[in-house]
């Protein structure tokens, strides 16, 4: 055999042999994109129905990886980056979406941005200071349930939250509304179609642990405050001023006259207000009147009297260092603090004589 024959088979030998090599490492490469490649295109893909649901709450990822799980695409990454790469424009809407597996991405895709089925979501706005019959009663003008029906929901315990366990401590013939207190003031949005008032109640109680923080709670337990008692004195803060300035001036009225021989009465009227709304209910009794009216209990209220605001809650906590012990408004809302009551009756007779006494 000749020598160039020889160099020729050795040349083949080795353009055999590194077509083999590349063969091993290209085959299973190869393999391994034929999913993806099919996923994109939609052939060769199962007849999969799947109704995909949007929330308002849900995020692009989540979605992605629930279409992956059901099957509907194989990579919930690579679904995203074709998104991101060829819809840079891309928007979620919430919303109902029927699809399919053997759909191609850009099939998908179209699809996502045209809802089958919008969802209607209800905005409701809880302000500071709302009582749970008031509250029941906003919820009932969004269409979203009746008032009687909130009600019941707010007349529960059967709820998943640590803090349940201390409501369900106190005397229970003595409690009015269960959860008076805990429905955190928020701007909340519910899907019509679906929501209940059990949920409706669990929200804003999920917002509530988000909005009380551990380190307050600890605060509030060293300055000599359970959970209960912490929100039951944010609720006649917040009933009493209406601005953060105002509510750290009246608690320290309050917190003077807790921690009072000589005055162990809070005497706050809107507390006496509350107890009046308290007949309506079935278990009504004097001694439940009693409890949360602040002119014949001492202390705080047996339980909150409103759901009181972030803004209340941490002037309970965080007091004007003063030593009043009486307040008053003019019919402007000005606050005028006072030591004694000596002090605190001439304020009002030149707030009568100046016509400005509300």
């Amino acid at each position: 055999m000749t020598k160039k024959k020889i160099l020729l088979l050795s040349l083949l030998a080795f353009i055999l042999l590194f077509v083999i090599v590349g063969l091993i490492f290209a085959v299973p490469k190869i393999k391994g994109y034929l999913p993806y490649y099919y996923d994109k295109t939609g052939r060769n893909q199962e007849d999969i129905p799947y109704t995909l649901t949007i929330e308002k709450t849900d995020f692009e990822n989540e979605v992605a990886a629930e279409l992956a799980e059901n099957g509907i695409i194989c990579s919930s990454a690579r679904f995203l980056n074709y998104i991101k790469e060829n819809y840079p424009d891309f928007v979620w809407y919430n919303g109902i979406y029927y699809l399919n597996a053997n759909m191609s991405y850009r099939e998908l895709c179209e699809a996502l941005m045209e809802p089958d089925v919008m969802l209607d979501y209800v905005k409701v706005v809880i302000p500071e200071g709302k009582t749970v019959r008031e509250i029941a009663e906003i919820v009932a003008k969004s269409g979203l349930c009746t008032a009687e029906e909130f009600l019941k929901a707010a007349d529960s315990y059967d709820y998943d939250y640590d803090f349940i366990d201390e409501l369900e401590a106190r005397d229970q013939s003595l409690i009015g509304y269960k959860l008076e207190g805990y429905l955190f003031p928020a701007t909340y949005e519910f899907r019509a179609d679906t929501v209940t008032p059990h949920q409706i109640v669990d929200e804003m109680l999920k917002a509530f642990t988000e909005y009380i923080t551990e380190d307050q709670i600890k605060k509030a337990e060293e300055m000599g405050l359970s959970l209960n008692e912490f929100i039951a004195f944010g609720a006649v803060v917040q009933a009493e001023a209406p601005s953060e300035e105002s509510m750290t001036g009246v608690a320290s009225v309050f917190w003077n006259r807790l921690n009072s021989q000589s005055l162990p009465r809070l005497q706050s009227d809107p507390t006496t207000s509350y107890a009046e709304t308290l007949e309506s209910l079935d278990g009504y009794s004097e001694e439940m009147r009693a409890a949360y009216d602040t002119y014949t209990c001492s202390g705080l209220p047996v339980g909150p009297t409103n759901c009181p605001g972030a803004e209340a809650l941490n002037a309970v906590l965080n007091p004007t260092d003063t030593d009043y012990y009486y307040f008053v408004t003019d019919k402007n809302g000005k606050f005028y603090f006072n030591t004694t009551l000596d002090g605190h009756n001439a304020t009002i007779r030149s707030l009568v004589d100046q016509g400005l006494w509300a």
